[in-house]
Formats: structure tokens, C-alpha cells, sequence
């Protein structure tokens, strides 16, 4: 969801006059620490799923602490209205994950219907700890991958599961693209001439 709807945000920002070389202009602070913190996201995810036996111990915690990590990277860029919005999904997604051991629980029936074949097929592998089944024991289940989101482009269905806390964090990250882009004249600085013009008003 979050890469269609990023797709669709930089037409659409196109559309509005915006410019992707404007996002430089971006006052986003400590940028390493999203990108450590998905690095080793991303780090645990392949190497569950190539089954590695020491990610069953350990990618749990280290997901719990990525989390921790994009936690702290949102609060440094707080002033940014689009990560306030997404800091919000990011802090529904921890709490679910850490409840869980550091798993995100995913509706399996959902992921089935949805045709994510190989998600379906990890849920049963010991060493990967990115998703878990729902099971009568599951914390939060509410906040887990349970709602169909769509998708721009069938993969191999238009809609894949995810959590409430995605929704915040697309849109969040969206608006953040959006503005970055000033589109619309969202987020644009204003000229020294406009300036002057509201003061003599």
C-alpha cells in the first residue's frame, strides 16, 4: 500500500505544480536513523526467510528495538506535520509487535484470500519471527495485519493485508511527500514580495 500510495502522491504532486527536487529542502533530522533502522528490518526479514536458525531467537527483540529506533527518529523530526501523522502508525505497530515478542500477527485467512502465497508459507517456519499467525492467544489482535488495504497494482490480488497503523503511516509519509513537494502550493515557501504584500495589508 505504502509504495502505490506514494506513487500516486508524486503524480498527483506532479498534477499540482510540485517538484521532486524540492524534498532536499526537507527538514528531516537524523535521516541514518531510518535508514539503520530499516536496514536491519529488512536484515532480519531476508534472513528469516532464508531460514537462519539464530533469527528465531533473536529477531524478535532486535524487530522491538527497530521500532524503538524509528520511535526516537520520529521525535527528532516532530515539527514535521507528515511524521507526526506517521509516528502515530509507527507507535500502533510497536505496541502490537512488542506484545507479541516482536512479531506482527497477520490473519492468515486474509493473507490466503489476498494470494500472498509466501507470506502463508513463512508463518509455519520457526526462523521467521517478521509475522506471526492469529492465534486465541494473540495480543492486539485488532492492530495486527487485519485490514485488506488496497493496492494500485494486483499483487496478485488489488488489496494485500496490513494494520491500522499502515493506514497512519502512508498517510503520514504521503502528506510528507505532498508537502515536500509543494504541491498546490502545500508547503511552499512563500516569496519575500507575498511577505511584504501581508504586511502592508
Amino acid at each position: 500500500m505504502l509504495l502505490d500510495a506514494a506513487v500516486l502522491t508524486i503524480i498527483v504532486g506532479f498534477i499540482g505544480g510540485g517538484r521532486l527536487g524540492r524534498l532536499k529542502n526537507l527538514d528531516l533530522r537524523a535521516p541514518a536513523v531510518f535508514i539503520a533502522a530499516a536496514a536491519v528490518q529488512i536484515g532480519i526479514l531476508v534472513l528469516g526467510a532464508s531460514g537462519v536458525s539464530a533469527v528465531a531467537l533473536l529477531g524478535g527483540p532486535v524487530h522491538i528495538l527497530t521500532y524503538l529506533l524509528l520511535l526516537v527518529g520520529l521525535w527528532l523530526n516532530r515539527h514535521l506535520w507528515g511524521v507526526r501523522i506517521a509516528a502515530l502508525g509507527v507507535f500502533l505497530n510497536f505496541l502490537v509487535i512488542a506484545a507479541n515478542g516482536g512479531s506482527m500477527p497477520v490473519d492468515r485467512a486474509l493473507a490466503e484470500r489476498a494470494g500472498n502465497t509466501r507470506v502463508v508459507a513463512l508463518l509455519d517456519s520457526p526462523s521467521y519471527t517478521h509475522h506471526e499467525a492469529i492465534t486465541p492467544q494473540t495480543r492486539l489482535r485488532q492492530l495486527g495485519d487485519v485490514v485488506p488495504l488496497p493496492m494500485l497494482v494486483p499483487r496478485p490480488r488489488f488489496f494485500s493485508p496490513g494494520s491500522v497503523g499502515d493506514v497512519f503511516i502512508t498517510v503520514g509519509a504521503c502528506w510528507l511527500i505532498f508537502s515536500g513537494m509543494g504541491a498546490f502550493g502545500i508547503g511552499r515557501p512563500r516569496s519575500t514580495a507575498a511577505r511584504a504584500r501581508e504586511k502592508a495589508g
